[in-house]
């Protein structure tokens, strides 16, 4: 059987994504490694931001630390998946706080507002792709695998840093035969065919072509099931479980052309 590595930016963007995918893999008996780079703690300091103190009411987690209530949701989302129960699917977390946490030099939140974690990624982070890249080899993951990364629908810059840290892993492999790189589009912001548009005329995006991957109605019932597991994120994205529920529902069946699918890019 094949194994496959999906590098998630954040606790929920390769269930969301991928969720199907995912499911019908396990299902079929292959190996599946998620690793969700920007995992680890809340920094105390960035809660001077309004962005983080609004965050952090709306999640209701400890609102000094909700990064690993967090991490929990996202062992449950995964287990949901998993659900034969025979260790299918490999969960990491690194420990890259997510963009609102990160702090300048001065001490001061590098994305202090909301728009500006869909805009260009700070020069000052720049260290962070090889950082990255280096974690991820220290995980031990196997090199014979397809590798998932983010394709950077919606531009948030998180998941700008996972895609260019995850090709840059790829590439140093001493191995004979690199992975292959597949990409996702990340849910939702692909629900605005714009913001796929826009990730796919980039320079680096340009050339590659649409892979439908077709769900069966379990498997999508699963995804569903799984992303309820996200107790904190629901109301990010949506009003409530049946909204989501709808939603992820429409748009599998907008991607598949009336047949429910997920789409990635290779």
């Amino acid at each position: 059987m094949s194994t496959h590595i999906y590098f998630s930016p954040h606790l929920d963007d390769a269930a969301l994504s991928c969720g199907g995918q995912i499911v019908q893999l396990v299902r079929d008996g292959h190996r599946v490694h998620v690793v969700t780079v920007f995992a680890g703690d809340a920094i105390p300091e960035a809660a001077v931001s309004p962005h983080v103190q609004e965050l952090h009411a709306r999640w209701q987690l400890d609102p000094d630390n909700p990064s690993p209530g967090r991490r929990a949701e996202d062992l449950a989302a995964f287990k949901t998946i998993d659900y034969a129960g025979d260790a299918g699917i490999q969960v990491a977390h690194l420990m890259f706080p997510d963009c609102v946490y990160r702090l300048g030099k001065m001490g001061w939140p590098i994305y202090f507002f909301r728009d500006a974690i869909f805009g260009d990624v700070a020069e000052v982070e720049a260290p962070l792709v090889d950082e990255i890249a280096d974690a991820i080899e220290r995980l031990g993951l196997p090199h014979e695998a397809t590798v998932y990364l983010p394709l950077t629908a919606g531009h948030h810059v998180d998941h700008s840093l996972v895609r260019a840290a995850g090709e840059h892993w790829v590439k140093s492999l001493t191995s004979n035969l690199q992975p292959p790189i597949k990409y996702y589009e990340e849910y939702p912001y692909a629900e605005k065919p714009e913001e796929v548009t826009r990730a796919l005329s980039t320079e680096a995006s340009r050339a590659l072509r649409a892979q439908l991957i077709e769900l069966d109605q379990a498997a999508l019932a699963v995804k569903v099931k799984a992303i309820t597991r996200y107790r904190s994120q629901i109301s990010t994205f949506f009003k409530n479980d049946d909204e989501m529920a709808a939603r992820v529902r429409a748009y599998a069946n907008v991607v598949g052309a009336g047949r429910p699918a997920e789409r990635l890019w290779f």
